[in-house]
């Protein structure tokens, strides 16, 4: 799906990509959101949380591989 072009792009189905676990996608809405309502203080806030948000996990991601291929 051409995310750009979507004309339904919204909080709501941000909202469920990040129900299913898919903080990428959620981002890329957020994103999209965020150039069509530059004004709109919520979509930086929430892309602001959810960029931090991937990246921390991220980071333990990296570190339980870290350790597991330590521990085994």
């Amino acid at each position: 799906m051409d995310l750009e072009k979507s004309k339904i792009l919204s909080r709501t189905l941000a909202d469920i990509y990040l129900e299913q676990g898919h903080i990428e996608e959620a981002i890329e809405i957020y994103e999209k959101l965020l150039k069509r309502s530059p004004e709109d203080v919520f979509y930086k806030q929430r892309l602001s949380s959810l960029k931090n948000e991937l990246k921390e996990k991220n980071k333990s991601q990296g570190f339980k591989r870290i350790l597991q291929k330590r521990l085994w």
